[in-house]
Parts: C-alpha cells; sequence; structure tokens
C-alpha cells in the first residue's frame, strides 16, 4: 500500500482545519502558509487580506477612503496600508515560486487601483 508524502498529510490536516487559503499555492507553500499564519497571524488571514483588498479596489469609492470614518474590520471598512502589510508579509515568507504567484495576484489587484 502506498503512503502518502508528509507533505500532503500536512495539507490534509489544513484542509480539515477549513482554512481558507489563495488559490494556486504548491502544497509546500500551503504548508508554509499555515505556519506563518498560525505563528504571526491568524488561519485565513492571508485569504481575508486578499478578498478584503479586491472588494476595496473594485468599490468606485475607494479613493475617497478616509481613516477617521472606518470600522477597522477588513470586511466592512478595510484599511489599505494594513492589508498591504499583511500580503507582504505573507509574500516575503512564501516559498519562492509560490511568492511569485501570490505576487502576481497581488499586482493584478494593484492594477485595478
Amino acid at each position: 500500500m502506498a503512503r502518502r508524502s508528509p507533505a500532503q498529510v500536512r495539507v490534509d490536516n489544513i484542509r480539515r482545519g477549513h482554512e481558507r487559503v489563495p488559490d494556486g499555492l504548491s502544497a509546500r507553500g500551503r504548508v508554509w502558509l499555515a505556519r506563518l499564519e498560525h505563528t504571526r497571524l491568524w488561519p485565513g488571514a492571508a485569504a481575508e487580506a486578499l478578498d478584503a483588498l479586491g472588494r476595496f479596489v473594485r468599490d468606485p469609492m475607494h479613493r475617497l477612503w478616509d481613516p477617521g470614518s472606518g470600522c477597522g474590520e477588513p470586511q466592512c471598512c478595510p484599511a489599505p496600508g494594513e492589508l498591504r502589510r499583511i500580503l507582504d508579509l505573507v509574500a516575503h515568507n512564501l516559498p519562492p515560486a509560490d511568492a511569485r504567484t501570490f505576487r502576481a495576484r497581488v499586482a493584478a489587484l494593484d492594477e485595478l487601483w
């Protein structure tokens, strides 16, 4: 009977936790991301930040963002600086191939800005 690789076991454990992971990451990248989110952020932080930035840049009023009038919740009133901090931290800590993929997704959102 064939055994699963340790990386696949870790990915399966991540999936069981129902944590959201951005699309396009390899199994190794998912493990690195899970480790980063559990040690320095919160589970699902990268996917939440990507989603929030996507909603923010697609909103026609995004250029009128006022830091004094928002509630600070990423789902409602995201702070662009905080979202960029999270996304830069994730991109910096991923393996090189996954970091390129992740940065390409962020760059696509930057083009909408």
